[in-house]
C-alpha cells in the first residue's frame, strides 16, 4: 500500500490510535487532530505516548478546519466523524483523500497479506450487532477455527492487522467485524465474504445527511461482492428485505416463516419454536434448541439466527454452534439483569439507542414495566415506541434532553410518567412506583451523549444506582 508522506487522523479515540501506530510503524508522519481539549487529550496515556513519537496535534475546537491549512495528502476519518460536516468537506476541497479506518485498514490488511487468507464475515445492522458478532465468533470459536473478533467490538482493524505475523502460516483466518454506518460510508474497496444485515430502521441522522443515506451507506456493505460470496439477510425484518435489492452475491435467508414465504430458497435458517433448522442447499438439518437460549425477545432470536447462518457459511459445525446457544449469557447493556430487590428485577438495556431498540426491549417482557427513557435523540420515528408503552409500561421515569417530548407521549398513551434529574434519581423514583414481580426497564430510545460519554457509561452508572438501592 503506498501512503503518502503525512497522514492526517481525525478522531483520537481507541480506532483512531490504532490506525495512528499502524502509520507510524511505516514511517509515516501523522497529524492527529480531535475536537477535545488539549488537557482532556494529555490525560490518556495513549495519547501521551503517541505525542512522545512526534504525532504533531490539533486540539480542540476549529481543529479540523485548521487542517485544511496544512493540507495533508490522505486523512483517515475516525466512525463518529461525518463526511457530511462542513469542515470535514472543506478538506476534501482542499485536496485531501478522505478515506474511513475500516477501508485503511482492509487496504492494508489485503496489500500486506493478501486476500485469500481471510475470511471476513461482516455484520451491519441498525441494532444487533454487537450480539451477532459475539455469536459469531464464539460458533467459529467452538468449531477450533481461528477466528478474531475485530471492529466497533474487540479488536480495531488496523491493531489486528499490526499484530499479524509476517510469516502468516493459518490457511484461513475467520474474521468477525461489527461495521456501521459511519464506517461504510467511507467504503470503497471493503469486501466481505460473507456480509450479514440483522436489521434496518432509520438510526443516526445526526450523522447522515438524511434517512436515504443511511440506508444506502448500509447498503455498501453488498458493494464490492462477487457472486460467490455472501449475503446473509434478516427476512423478518422489512428494511433488510428492501436492501436486498442491493445484493450482487448469493443469499441466505433467515426467518421465522422464510420456508413458507421463499418456497425456492435453497440456504435459510429458521426455526419451529423449538428447533432451529437450516439448510444449505442439500436438505434441512437441525441445529440448536430454541428454548436452550436464554437471551429474550423476538429481535434476540433474530440475532440468533442471522448469527447461525453466517457462522455456517463460515464454517462452523452445528455441535459447536448448539453448545454456543446453551452457554451464551449475552453482552453487557442489552437486557442484561443488573439486579433483584424485593422482587423488582432491575434490566439494562443502555445500548438500547433508537426507538425501535426501546420498543423491541419493552415488548420482551410479559411482566409490567416501569421504563427509564430519553437522552439525546438521533432523529428517529417514535410511533412503535409509543405503540409498546400502551399496554406494556405502568409507569415511565423520563431523563435528559427529551425528556419533556417523553412526558408528552407517555400522557397520549395514558401513561404515569414523571422526570428526573440524573440516573439515580431515575432509578429511585422507578423503584418507587414499582411493585413486586415488576421490571425497571433501563431502555433509552436515544445516544447518551447529553449526559454521559458513551452508553456504556450510562449502563454501568445504572448498575451502581441499583447497586446502592440495595445497600
Amino acid at each position: 500500500m503506498q501512503l503518502p508522506e503525512v497522514v492526517a487522523v481525525l478522531g483520537l479515540g481507541v480506532s483512531g490510535c490504532a490506525v495512528i501506530e499502524a502509520l507510524l510503524k511505516r514511517g509515516v508522519k501523522v497529524i492527529g487532530a480531535d475536537e477535545a481539549t488539549l488537557d482532556t487529550l494529555l490525560q490518556r496515556e495513549q495519547v501521551k505516548q503517541l505525542l512522545s513519537r512526534g504525532v504533531e496535534l490539533e486540539a480542540g475546537e476549529g481543529a479540523f478546519w485548521r487542517l485544511t491549512k496544512l493540507r495533508p495528502q490522505l486523512a483517515i476519518l475516525s466512525p463518529g466523524i461525518s463526511i457530511h460536516r462542513e469542515d470535514v468537506k472543506a478538506l476534501a476541497r482542499s485536496g485531501t483523500k478522505l478515506v474511513g479506518e475500516v477501508e485503511f485498514s482492509y487496504q492494508l490488511l489485503v496489500s500486506e497479506f493478501g486476500r485469500e487468507k481471510f475470511c471476513i464475515v461482516a455484520v451491519t445492522g441498525t441494532k444487533g450487532k454487537t450480539t451477532t458478532v459475539h455469536l459469531i465468533a464464539e460458533m467459529l470459536k467452538g468449531s477450533g477455527l481461528t477466528t478474531a473478533l475485530v471492529g466497533n467490538v474487540g479488536t480495531p482493524l488496523a491493531e489486528f492487522v499490526d499484530g499479524l505475523a509476517r510469516n502468516l502460516t493459518d490457511p484461513s483466518i475467520r474474521v468477525v467485524m461489527e461495521v456501521s454506518s459511519f464506517q461504510l460510508a467511507t467504503c470503497e474497496t471493503f469486501r466481505p465474504d460473507i456480509a450479514a444485515v440483522t436489521t434496518l430502521f432509520v438510526d443516526h441522522l445526526d450523522w447522515h445527511s438524511d434517512a436515504e443515506d443511511y440506508r444506502r451507506s448500509k447498503a455498501k456493505i453488498f458493494a464490492n461482492q462477487k457472486g460467490n460470496d455472501w449475503a446473509v439477510l434478516n427476512a423478518d425484518n422489512a428494511g433488510v428485505r428492501w436492501m436486498a435489492q442491493f445484493v450482487r452475491s448469493r443469499i441466505l435467508w433467515c426467518g421465522k416463516e422464510v420456508t413458507a414465504s421463499c418456497q425456492y430458497c435453497t440456504h435459510w435458517v429458521s426455526d419451529d419454536g423449538e428447533i432451529v433448522w437450516a439448510s444449505l442447499g442439500e436438505g434441512k438439518f437441525p441445529v440448536a434448541r430454541l428454548s436452550e437460549f436464554i437471551l429474550r425477545g423476538q429481535h434476540n432470536h433474530q440475532n440468533l439466527r442471522v448469527a447461525i447462518g453466517a457462522a455456517l457459511l463460515a464454517g462452523a459445525c452445528p455441535d459447536a454452534i448448539a453448545d454456543v446457544v446453551r452457554n451464551f449469557k449475552g453482552v453487557p447493556h442489552r437486557l442484561e439483569l443488573v439486579g433483584e430487590i424485593k422482587g423488582v428485577r432491575f434490566i439494562n438495556d443502555s445500548a438500547a439507542t433508537t426507538p425501535d431498540a426501546a420498543a423491541a426491549g419493552i415488548c420482551s417482557f410479559d411482566s409490567p414495566i416501569v421504563l427509564i427513557a430519553g437522552g439525546r435523540d438521533k432523529g428517529g420515528n417514535w410511533d412503535g415506541f409509543k405503540k409498546a408503552l400502551k399496554g406494556r409500561v405502568k409507569a415511565l421515569v423520563a431523563i435528559g434532553e427529551f425528556a419533556d417530548k417523553l412526558v408528552e407521549m407517555a400522557k397520549e398513551v395514558g401513561v404515569k410518567v414523571v422526570k428526573a434529574e440524573s440516573i439515580e434519581e431515575a432509578t429511585q423514583r422507578a423503584f418507587e412506583m414499582s411493585s413486586p414481580g415488576d421490571l425497571v426497564l433501563l431502555s433509552p430510545g436515544c445516544a447518551s451523549f447529553d449526559m454521559f460519554a458513551s452508553y456504556a457509561q450510562r449502563g454501568e452508572k445504572f448498575r451502581e444506582a441499583v447497586k446502592s438501592l440495595s445497600g
